[in-house]
């Protein structure tokens, strides 16, 4: 896949998740062997894995609103990181914002991986993928 190509298809994941089109980016752009990780945790061995323990949690929001802003992309290495601050409503847990950090790694044209970090871990790794590509002219 040219760069030109993945970077068309970070922009509509971007744009889906904004819209808030959550579980259909599993669909479209994980590969189904995905591995998915939570601040170094396995967290789902599959995009079909992860969907349905994201699903459990979205669809039973009265409303989730994607904000979700493009950090870091290397297409060479096949890189990406969001900033993720999304919001949502549920009706037992109330209102709450999501606050983290996701760095995807892409194998031509579909996620092979993806790294989340939450807590602590979003200020060091917002720092750290800012500057990575500050020293990289980007």
């Amino acid at each position: 896949m040219t760069g030109g190509n993945l970077s068309g298809r970070i922009q509509r994941m971007l744009a889906m998740l904004n819209a808030g089109e959550f579980m259909p980016v599993f669909d479209e752009f994980y590969r189904h062997n995905a591995r998915f990780y939570e601040n170094e945790f396995l967290f789902a061995e599959s995009a079909g894995e992860a969907r349905e323990r994201q699903a459990n949690f979205i669809e039973t929001c009265d409303q989730f609103t994607g904000n979700i802003e493009l950090v870091h992309t290397d297409l060479g290495r096949g890189i990406t990181v969001f900033y993720n601050r999304s919001s949502y409503e549920h009706a037992d847990y109330g209102s709450g914002k999501v606050n983290g950090v996701h760095v995807l790694y892409w194998q031509g044209d579909m996620i092979a991986r993806e790294e989340y970090f939450s807590g602590d871990r979003v200020e060091e790794m917002l720092k750290f993928w800012r500057l990575v590509g500050r020293s990289a002219g980007r």
